[in-house]
């Protein structure tokens, strides 16, 4: 079969993990009364799952001899990039600007060889013969089918895409949420095990939560940095279209919950 492959590294500041949660613990005997004495109980809780959404960052460059023609050229080239996205099905909104550059360069190399060749370059204007424009237009495409992903690095290569660039995989705003009273929920309850064991070791017992801190937290998206696209084409093929494969580890979502409780 021929297949384009997408060789990239792909890399997670987190590993996913169902329950895995850290703990740490301070107790507080300083007062005389008893009603006053309390465990602060820091937990986290962590789940995975497979990410629901993705965005691909792609690229247009275009080099010429004057800034007008560079422009208009990207101006082209992205018409011709989100046409082809919208026929494969993709909405509008879907394909955003990312980062747009215009940017004006001097070939060096012919400059140095013309005054080895005896011609004099001693001002900006004399430098303006080997002048030269490269621009770039810098797209996101949110994919919101990452089974899709493979299929819209096609579309946009075959679109006129020069280069695909950082893949991140996520979570859509609901799937976080679900996933976040999950993780919650598990750290609230290593919180209240946590306490109890510490209580249990000052001969102690837990009486109520006086407070409790949930406001910290994070995902960990999955990014694939494009390093290689490459197109195998064994002599022996059949097939003429190729496709990309594109796999994502999980992402994870973790909760923190910092809980005093009043022990007695």
């Amino acid at each position: 079969m021929n297949r384009r492959q997408l060789l990239c590294g792909a890399g997670t500041a987190l590993t996913a993990a169902l329950a895995g949660c850290a703990a740490s613990t301070q107790t507080d005997e300083s007062t005389s009364t008893a009603a006053d004495r309390t465990i602060a109980v820091q937990t986290q809780g962590e789940v995975g799952a497979e990410p629901d959404q993705a965005l691909v960052r792609t690229r247009i460059d275009i080099t010429g001899e004057d800034a007008a023609t560079v422009r208009d050229a990207l101006s082209k080239r992205a018409d011709t990039l989100r046409d082809g996205l919208k026929a494969a099905g993709l909405d509008d909104d879907q394909l955003t600007t990312d980062r747009f550059q215009l940017r004006d360069r001097i070939d060096s190399e012919r400059a140095e060889q013309a005054e080895a060749e005896g011609e004099r370059i001693d001002s900006e204007e004399d430098l303006d013969e080997y002048r030269y424009y490269v621009g770039s237009h810098r797209f996101q495409i949110e994919v919101r089918d990452v089974d899709e992903v493979g299929s819209v690095v096609d579309t946009a290569i075959d679109s006129g895409a020069d280069s695909v660039g950082r893949i991140e995989f996520r979570l859509s705003e609901d799937r976080q949420t679900e996933l976040r009273e999950e993780a919650l929920e598990l750290a609230l309850d290593d919180a209240r095990t946590e306490a109890e064991a510490v209580a249990s070791e000052v001969d102690a017992s837990l009486v109520e939560a006086k407070a409790v801190d949930t406001t910290e937290g994070r995902v960990s998206t999955v990014r694939a940095d494009a390093g290689e696209l490459t197109d195998e084409m064994p002599d022996d093929t059949v097939e003429q279209d190729p496709s990309t494969d594109i796999d994502s580890d999980d992402v994870t979502v973790q909760a923190t919950a910092t809980v005093r409780y009043r022990i007695s």
